[in-house]
Protein backbone atom coordinates (compact mmCIF):
# COMPACT_ATOMS: atom_id res chain seq x y z
CA UNK A 1 0.00 0.00 0.00
CA UNK A 2 2.80 2.23 0.84
CA UNK A 3 4.57 1.24 -2.68
CA UNK A 4 1.91 2.07 -4.61
CA UNK A 5 0.92 5.91 -2.90
CA UNK A 6 4.52 6.56 -3.07
CA UNK A 7 4.43 5.81 -7.29
CA UNK A 8 1.20 7.54 -7.27
CA UNK A 9 3.04 11.01 -5.70
CA UNK A 10 5.85 10.52 -8.05
CA UNK A 11 3.35 10.37 -10.88
CA UNK A 12 1.88 13.52 -9.68
CA UNK A 13 5.17 15.31 -9.03
CA UNK A 14 6.31 14.39 -12.68
CA UNK A 15 2.69 15.68 -14.24
CA UNK A 16 3.36 19.05 -11.97
CA UNK A 17 6.72 19.65 -13.47
CA UNK A 18 5.61 18.62 -17.32
CA UNK A 19 2.91 21.11 -16.71
CA UNK A 20 5.39 23.43 -15.29
CA UNK A 21 7.83 22.86 -18.58
CA UNK A 22 4.81 22.98 -21.18
CA UNK A 23 4.15 26.61 -19.35
CA UNK A 24 7.68 27.68 -19.51
CA UNK A 25 8.35 26.51 -22.53
CA UNK A 26 5.04 28.23 -24.00
CA UNK A 27 5.98 31.57 -22.69
CA UNK A 28 9.79 31.29 -24.41
CA UNK A 29 8.32 30.66 -27.85
CA UNK A 30 6.14 33.89 -26.91
CA UNK A 31 8.77 35.96 -26.40
CA UNK A 32 10.80 34.70 -29.22
CA UNK A 33 7.98 35.28 -31.46
CA UNK A 34 7.68 38.42 -30.37
CA UNK A 35 11.24 38.92 -30.99
CA UNK A 36 10.51 37.82 -34.99
CA UNK A 37 11.30 34.02 -34.35
CA UNK A 38 8.12 32.62 -34.96
CA UNK A 39 8.16 28.97 -33.67
CA UNK A 40 6.64 26.30 -36.20
CA UNK A 41 6.12 22.64 -35.26
CA UNK A 42 5.77 21.53 -31.73
CA UNK A 43 7.08 23.78 -29.18
CA UNK A 44 10.05 22.19 -26.85
CA UNK A 45 9.23 22.51 -23.61
CA UNK A 46 12.96 22.88 -22.96
CA UNK A 47 12.84 26.33 -24.64
CA UNK A 48 14.44 28.77 -22.60
CA UNK A 49 14.47 32.88 -23.90
CA UNK A 50 15.15 36.10 -23.00
CA UNK A 51 14.63 39.10 -24.48
CA UNK A 52 14.77 43.15 -24.79
CA UNK A 53 13.47 45.56 -27.20
CA UNK A 54 13.44 49.19 -27.87
CA UNK A 55 12.86 50.78 -31.02
CA UNK A 56 15.86 49.95 -33.89
CA UNK A 57 17.20 47.01 -31.87
CA UNK A 58 16.83 44.33 -29.61
CA UNK A 59 18.76 41.64 -28.63
CA UNK A 60 18.45 38.68 -26.68
CA UNK A 61 19.71 35.03 -25.67
CA UNK A 62 17.87 31.46 -26.05
CA UNK A 63 18.51 27.71 -25.29
CA UNK A 64 16.49 24.58 -26.54
CA UNK A 65 17.06 20.82 -27.08
CA UNK A 66 15.15 21.13 -30.89
CA UNK A 67 13.25 23.50 -32.46
CA UNK A 68 12.48 25.56 -35.27
CA UNK A 69 11.45 28.95 -36.70
CA UNK A 70 10.23 31.34 -39.27
CA UNK A 71 12.13 34.73 -39.17
CA UNK A 72 9.46 37.51 -39.52
CA UNK A 73 9.47 39.56 -42.85
CA UNK A 74 11.13 43.15 -42.19
CA UNK A 75 12.45 44.73 -44.98
CA UNK A 76 13.95 47.07 -42.98
CA UNK A 77 15.63 45.08 -39.81
CA UNK A 78 18.68 42.81 -40.49
CA UNK A 79 18.84 39.96 -37.92
CA UNK A 80 22.00 38.79 -36.80
CA UNK A 81 22.98 34.69 -34.97
CA UNK A 82 25.58 34.09 -32.53
CA UNK A 83 25.76 30.42 -31.88
CA UNK A 84 27.32 29.53 -28.76
CA UNK A 85 26.79 25.83 -28.77
CA UNK A 86 25.10 23.51 -31.02
CA UNK A 87 24.24 24.64 -34.16
CA UNK A 88 21.25 25.83 -36.74
CA UNK A 89 20.44 25.56 -40.23
CA UNK A 90 19.05 28.48 -41.99
CA UNK A 91 17.03 27.95 -45.44
CA UNK A 92 17.51 31.88 -47.06
CA UNK A 93 15.73 32.00 -50.54
CA UNK A 94 15.89 28.39 -50.34
CA UNK A 95 19.41 27.73 -49.98
CA UNK A 96 20.98 26.62 -46.82
CA UNK A 97 23.41 27.86 -44.58
CA UNK A 98 24.89 26.48 -41.63
CA UNK A 99 26.30 27.51 -38.88
CA UNK A 100 28.27 26.20 -35.89
CA UNK A 101 29.61 26.74 -32.31
CA UNK A 102 31.31 30.31 -32.24
CA UNK A 103 29.96 31.29 -35.36
CA UNK A 104 28.11 34.65 -36.13
CA UNK A 105 25.83 35.13 -39.10
CA UNK A 106 23.72 38.07 -40.75
CA UNK A 107 20.46 38.03 -42.04
CA UNK A 108 18.97 40.38 -44.31
CA UNK A 109 15.65 40.83 -43.40
CA UNK A 110 13.73 40.91 -46.42
CA UNK A 111 14.86 37.49 -47.27
CA UNK A 112 12.41 34.77 -46.22
CA UNK A 113 14.51 32.87 -43.51
CA UNK A 114 13.43 29.88 -41.70
CA UNK A 115 15.80 28.32 -38.80
CA UNK A 116 16.44 25.27 -37.22
CA UNK A 117 18.45 23.75 -34.59
CA UNK A 118 20.87 20.94 -35.60
CA UNK A 119 21.76 19.75 -31.96
CA UNK A 120 20.68 21.25 -28.40
CA UNK A 121 21.34 24.84 -29.27
CA UNK A 122 22.65 28.10 -27.11
CA UNK A 123 22.01 31.24 -29.12
CA UNK A 124 22.82 34.72 -28.55
CA UNK A 125 20.34 36.73 -31.27
CA UNK A 126 19.90 40.71 -31.91
CA UNK A 127 18.16 42.28 -34.61
CA UNK A 128 18.83 45.71 -36.00
CA UNK A 129 17.33 48.77 -37.64
CA UNK A 130 20.38 49.69 -39.34
CA UNK A 131 22.10 52.99 -40.23
CA UNK A 132 25.15 50.99 -42.58
CA UNK A 133 25.39 47.40 -42.00
CA UNK A 134 22.88 47.85 -44.82
CA UNK A 135 22.56 44.26 -46.78
CA UNK A 136 22.61 45.80 -50.13
CA UNK A 137 25.35 48.77 -49.08
CA UNK A 138 27.97 47.23 -47.17
CA UNK A 139 31.63 45.62 -47.69
CA UNK A 140 30.41 42.66 -44.52
CA UNK A 141 29.16 39.14 -45.73
CA UNK A 142 25.27 38.40 -45.18
CA UNK A 143 24.52 34.37 -45.23
CA UNK A 144 27.94 33.24 -44.94
CA UNK A 145 29.04 32.17 -41.18
CA UNK A 146 32.10 34.34 -39.14
CA UNK A 147 34.10 31.82 -37.14
CA UNK A 148 34.33 34.60 -34.41
CA UNK A 149 35.27 34.68 -30.89
CA UNK A 150 37.27 38.05 -30.37
CA UNK A 151 37.48 39.92 -27.94
CA UNK A 152 34.95 42.58 -29.31
CA UNK A 153 32.17 40.29 -29.50
CA UNK A 154 33.08 39.44 -25.92
CA UNK A 155 31.58 42.73 -25.19
CA UNK A 156 28.63 42.52 -27.33
CA UNK A 157 27.26 39.72 -25.39
CA UNK A 158 28.73 41.00 -22.27
CA UNK A 159 26.64 44.18 -23.30
CA UNK A 160 23.25 41.84 -23.87
CA UNK A 161 23.99 40.15 -20.74
CA UNK A 162 23.70 43.53 -19.22
CA UNK A 163 20.82 44.92 -21.06
CA UNK A 164 18.73 41.78 -20.28
CA UNK A 165 19.13 42.09 -16.30
CA UNK A 166 17.88 45.56 -17.09
CA UNK A 167 15.86 45.68 -19.80
CA UNK A 168 14.16 49.20 -19.44
CA UNK A 169 17.11 51.52 -20.02
CA UNK A 170 15.34 54.42 -20.58
CA UNK A 171 17.00 57.95 -21.82
CA UNK A 172 20.49 55.63 -22.59
CA UNK A 173 18.40 53.02 -24.94
CA UNK A 174 19.11 55.02 -28.52
CA UNK A 175 22.59 54.89 -27.57
CA UNK A 176 23.15 50.92 -26.76
CA UNK A 177 21.42 50.57 -30.02
CA UNK A 178 24.20 52.21 -32.09
CA UNK A 179 26.67 51.00 -29.89
CA UNK A 180 25.81 47.45 -30.51
CA UNK A 181 25.91 48.38 -34.45
CA UNK A 182 29.32 49.70 -34.51
CA UNK A 183 30.41 47.25 -32.06
CA UNK A 184 29.19 44.37 -34.59
CA UNK A 185 30.82 46.54 -37.02
CA UNK A 186 33.62 46.46 -34.76
CA UNK A 187 33.86 42.45 -33.99
CA UNK A 188 33.33 41.52 -38.28
CA UNK A 189 36.62 43.64 -38.70
CA UNK A 190 38.50 42.54 -35.88
CA UNK A 191 37.48 38.73 -37.42
CA UNK A 192 38.96 39.76 -41.15
CA UNK A 193 35.95 39.84 -42.91
CA UNK A 194 36.71 43.35 -44.67
CA UNK A 195 39.35 43.07 -47.49
CA UNK A 196 42.76 43.29 -46.63
CA UNK A 197 44.12 45.93 -48.40
CA UNK A 198 46.05 48.66 -46.29
CA UNK A 199 43.79 51.54 -47.73
CA UNK A 200 41.07 49.17 -46.96
CA UNK A 201 42.09 49.38 -43.05
CA UNK A 202 42.88 52.77 -43.37
CA UNK A 203 39.21 53.78 -44.42
CA UNK A 204 37.70 51.52 -41.94
CA UNK A 205 39.50 53.14 -38.94
CA UNK A 206 38.60 56.93 -40.31
CA UNK A 207 35.00 55.81 -40.57
CA UNK A 208 35.31 54.16 -36.49
CA UNK A 209 37.26 57.23 -35.50
CA UNK A 210 34.47 59.70 -37.00
CA UNK A 211 31.89 57.96 -35.08
CA UNK A 212 33.20 59.70 -32.08
CA UNK A 213 33.54 62.58 -32.96
CA UNK A 214 30.74 63.25 -34.45
CA UNK A 215 29.17 61.46 -30.86
CA UNK A 216 31.41 64.70 -29.12
CA UNK A 217 29.87 67.54 -31.56
CA UNK A 218 26.64 65.99 -33.06
CA UNK A 219 24.95 68.73 -30.35
CA UNK A 220 26.62 71.84 -32.62
CA UNK A 221 24.38 73.02 -35.28
CA UNK A 222 27.53 74.48 -37.08
CA UNK A 223 29.09 70.86 -36.70
CA UNK A 224 29.50 69.58 -40.33
CA UNK A 225 31.72 67.55 -42.51
CA UNK A 226 34.82 70.05 -42.97
CA UNK A 227 34.65 70.16 -38.78
CA UNK A 228 34.53 66.68 -38.92
CA UNK A 229 38.00 65.99 -41.28
CA UNK A 230 39.67 68.97 -39.20
CA UNK A 231 38.87 66.83 -35.55
CA UNK A 232 40.05 63.88 -37.90
CA UNK A 233 43.35 65.84 -39.33
CA UNK A 234 42.02 64.36 -42.75
CA UNK A 235 40.34 65.56 -45.84
CA UNK A 236 36.99 66.23 -46.59
CA UNK A 237 37.53 63.84 -49.58
CA UNK A 238 38.89 61.00 -47.27
CA UNK A 239 36.40 61.32 -45.23
CA UNK A 240 33.58 60.97 -47.70
CA UNK A 241 35.12 58.08 -48.97
CA UNK A 242 35.59 56.06 -45.51
CA UNK A 243 31.63 56.62 -45.16
CA UNK A 244 30.72 55.47 -49.00
CA UNK A 245 32.86 52.15 -48.19
CA UNK A 246 29.78 51.60 -45.27
CA UNK A 247 27.28 53.24 -47.69
CA UNK A 248 26.74 56.48 -46.08
CA UNK A 249 27.77 59.57 -46.17
CA UNK A 250 29.32 62.02 -43.11
CA UNK A 251 26.34 64.59 -43.48
CA UNK A 252 23.52 61.28 -43.36
CA UNK A 253 25.53 60.44 -40.06
CA UNK A 254 25.31 63.27 -38.50
CA UNK A 255 21.84 63.91 -39.16
CA UNK A 256 20.75 60.12 -38.35
CA UNK A 257 22.53 60.83 -34.97
CA UNK A 258 20.50 63.92 -34.38
CA UNK A 259 17.26 62.50 -35.29
CA UNK A 260 18.22 59.67 -32.68
CA UNK A 261 18.45 62.26 -30.41
CA UNK A 262 15.69 64.06 -30.51
CA UNK A 263 13.44 60.50 -30.23
CA UNK A 264 15.51 60.42 -26.98
CA UNK A 265 14.38 63.89 -25.78
CA UNK A 266 10.87 63.92 -27.52
CA UNK A 267 8.95 61.96 -24.53
CA UNK A 268 10.42 64.50 -22.02
CA UNK A 269 8.92 67.37 -21.17
CA UNK A 270 9.97 69.98 -23.74
CA UNK A 271 8.62 72.19 -26.25
CA UNK A 272 9.18 70.48 -29.51
CA UNK A 273 11.66 73.53 -30.82
CA UNK A 274 13.58 72.59 -27.29
CA UNK A 275 13.78 68.98 -28.26
CA UNK A 276 15.13 70.44 -31.98
CA UNK A 277 17.64 72.67 -30.77
CA UNK A 278 19.26 70.29 -27.92
CA UNK A 279 19.47 67.74 -31.20
CA UNK A 280 21.20 69.65 -32.84
CA UNK A 281 18.99 71.31 -35.48
CA UNK A 282 18.89 74.72 -36.42
CA UNK A 283 15.43 75.31 -36.66
CA UNK A 284 12.19 72.89 -36.55
CA UNK A 285 11.89 73.23 -40.14
CA UNK A 286 15.52 71.88 -40.45
CA UNK A 287 14.84 68.91 -38.42
CA UNK A 288 11.51 68.27 -40.72
CA UNK A 289 13.42 68.25 -43.55
CA UNK A 290 15.87 65.79 -42.15
CA UNK A 291 12.69 63.44 -41.25
CA UNK A 292 11.86 63.58 -44.99
CA UNK A 293 15.36 63.00 -46.37
CA UNK A 294 15.78 59.96 -43.59
CA UNK A 295 12.56 58.51 -45.25
CA UNK A 296 13.29 58.98 -48.67
CA UNK A 297 16.93 56.76 -48.24
CA UNK A 298 15.32 53.73 -46.37
CA UNK A 299 15.01 50.83 -48.61
CA UNK A 300 11.67 49.82 -50.18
Amino acid sequence: MATELSRKAQHERDEQRRRHALKMGDEAAEQCDDFGWTPTGEIDPTLVAKVAQQPGYGVGRAWSAKATYDLSHAPRRIYLVHTVEGGFDFTVDSKTVTTEAGQLVLLDGDAPTSARTRAATARFVWHLTPTFLNPRQHRFRFHEPVAINNGTMQGIMALTNATLTQSDTGPASAHIGHALEHLIAGALQEAGTLRNSADALHRDDLFTAAQTVIETHFRDPAFDVNQLARELSSTVRHVHRAFRTFGTTPRRQIQERRLAEFDRLAPQILTLKQAVERSGFTSVRQYARAVASQADTQPN
